[in-house]
């Protein structure tokens, strides 16, 4: 329910709050929080656990549609990428950990990894991608300092979160190089 909420308020802001850098900035931050946990609202959509549709890049693409809603797009990249990178570390990758597809169910333990790998590091790039089309350096920096933040407070409170730490900070630092 915290997603849902996170992401309502991201949405406001960004249809309400104007382009000045603080608002982006929060947006991003915002929304950030809101894709830690959007991932999860699979269940109380009626969809099965780890749903494909939730659980890769489907979401920012949605969020990417409009200009206005380009923060919330990079928010979620960044927190839906934290989202895959922690579930990247499942104490066993089987049923309920592995990625189930519409109309078809799991894929398994190998194509699961692959999928929540690809979608975690593509949730990533597209955010950076995003961020740097909205921010200039001084405003990324700072929304890349928050979204650390909330990623290292996330990822300490969850199963696999210094390797999935250490994934999403390999993966960022690539990105940005």
């Amino acid at each position: 329910m915290a997603a849902s909420l996170f992401l309502l308020l991201a949405v406001v802001l960004a249809f309400t709050g104007g382009v000045g850098p603080w608002v982006v900035m929060g947006t991003v931050v915002v929304a950030t929080a809101a894709g830690t946990s959007l991932p999860d609202l699979d269940t109380p959509l009626k969809l099965r656990h780890r749903s494909a549709m939730l659980h890769s890049i489907l979401p920012l693409l949605v969020a990417f549609q409009d200009r206005r809603t380009w923060p919330v797009a990079a928010g979620l990249g960044f927190g839906i990428g934290l989202h895959l990178a922690a579930d990247l570390f499942p104490s066993k990758m089987r049923g309920f950990a592995t990625i189930k597809l519409p109309l078809w169910g799991s894929i398994g333990p190998a194509l699961s990894y692959v999928w929540i790998a690809a979608n975690a590091a593509a949730n990533l790039v597209g955010a950076m991608m995003i961020l740097s089309r909205i921010a200039d350096r001084q405003m990324m920096m700072g929304v890349l300092v928050g979204v650390g933040v909330l990623g290292i407070a996330y990822l300490m409170r969850t199963d696999g979160g210094w390797c999935a730490l250490a994934m999403f900070a390999v993966i960022g630092w690539l990105a940005l190089r």
